[in-house]
């Protein structure tokens, strides 16, 4: 038996990670702001092995309890931090203050809090693994991205930090690699100098579907064993 605790599910990778897993017969914790009404009706369906947890990750108060993961959590322990923003968009001295706190809390502080949460409840004795959906822009400067981008950086090395203290769990920072989501559609529409390159990738045809990208990530990093890594 699996449990899976997955953040940002309504829609994009999230809610595609949440599809695939679900068909796999996982038990899921999902965390979002809202869900879908095929995900509302699966949780209603199947009590015992969906649950849904509204929360605004910027804030910590809203954040599930290591009580709460403890009561969830059976057999193998997966937690996936999907949820990620990529605004604001712009140059350094005019970054909009509420929106960079919201994308430091969303991005890096989140995540950070959750995954102390999820280390103190997993039961001891299982298997355990945690993900973290990262970006290339974690490792190359992109103007008018320095928060999403320092933000990513920040929490990889949080992970990284998590991998020497826990050598017993599986730990991976992730790149997905850019797909056809609202994230890419939002960078169309912002303006930065690279803009013509994600605008290209679109009209090109050459973004993957999340469905295919979530597949992948299941099969390379979740469902692979533990042991001998």
């Amino acid at each position: 038996m699996r449990s899976v605790v997955l953040t940002g599910i309504s829609r994009g990778l999230g809610a595609a990670l949440f599809a695939e897993l679900a068909g796999r017969g996982d038990r899921i914790y999902g965390i979002g702001r809202r869900f879908t009404d095929e995900q509302l009706a699966l949780a209603a369906a199947k009590p015992n092995r969906i649950r849904l947890h509204e929360a605004e990750l910027a804030n910590p108060a809203t954040l599930p309890s290591a009580d709460a993961l403890r009561e969830f959590l059976i057999g193998e322990s997966v937690l996936i931090h999907n949820a990620g923003v990529v605004e604001p968009v712009a140059p350094i001295g005019q970054l909009p203050e509420s929106a960079l706190r919201t994308t430091v809390g969303v991005n890096l502080t989140a995540p950070m809090l959750l995954t102390n949460a999820f280390v103190a409840a997993r039961p001891p004795s299982e298997a355990a693994r945690v993900l973290f959906i990262s970006s290339g822009a974690a490792h190359r400067v992109l103007e008018g991205w320095s928060v999403y981008s320092a933000t990513k950086r920040g929490a990889e090395m949080f992970f990284d930090a998590l991998a020497v203290e826990h050598p017993d769990m599986y730990i991976a920072n992730v790149n997905p690699g850019v797909m056809d989501t609202g994230m890419q559609a939002a960078l169309r529409g912002a303006e930065f100098p690279d803009r013509d390159r994600f605008i290209g990738l679109h009209e090109r045809g050459e973004l993957p579907a999340p469905a295919e990208v979530a597949r992948q990530i299941i099969d390379e990093h979740v469902d692979r064993p533990i042991t001998g890594e």
